[in-house]
C-alpha cells in the first residue's frame, strides 16, 4: 500500500514545484471543522523524529511544533500540519478529510507491529 502525503506544500520544501502551495491552501478549511481536524492530526502516531523545531512559514514565529512526522497508517504528515490547519485553515486532500470523517474524527492508534510495518513501507 502506498502511503499518502498530506501538507507537503512546496514552500515548506516538502515537494516539487507541482506540489500544492500553502499560500493558495490558506483559508480553505471552514472554522467549524478546524478543531476536529487539528485534534485528529495532533493525535497521529509519531513515526519519525528529527532534532529541532519548526517555524511558522507565514510569520517566522519559532517553535510552533517539534520536527517529526506522524501517521494514521494510511496518511502521513509533519507535526506542524495541525498548527497550519488551526491557525490558517490550510486545505487538505479531500480523500484525507473523508477518512477523518469516516473515522468520526478519531485518529487510529497504531500498535507497535503496525508501526513497524508502516515504517518498512515508508
Amino acid at each position: 500500500m502506498h502511503l499518502q502525503d498530506a501538507g507537503n506544500f512546496r514552500e515548506l520544501g516538502l515537494g516539487s514545484d507541482e506540489a500544492p502551495s500553502i499560500v493558495e491552501a490558506r483559508g480553505k478549511i471552514p472554522e467549524a471543522e478546524r478543531s476536529q481536524i487539528g485534534r485528529y492530526l495532533a493525535t497521529g502516531t509519531v513515526f519519525a523524529v528529527s532534532s529541532g523545531t519548526l517555524s511558522d512559514w507565514f510569520t517566522g514565529e519559532k517553535n510552533i511544533a517539534p520536527h517529526h512526522s506522524q501517521t494514521d497508517g494510511v496518511w502521513h504528515w509533519r507535526a506542524d500540519l495541525p498548527y497550519y490547519v488551526l491557525r490558517y485553515g490550510v486545505a487538505l486532500p479531500d480523500a484525507f478529510l473523508q477518512r477523518m470523517r469516516d473515522l468520526n474524527w478519531k485518529c487510529p492508534v497504531l500498535s507497535q507491529r503496525e508501526l513497524l510495518a508502516f515504517v518498512e513501507r515508508f
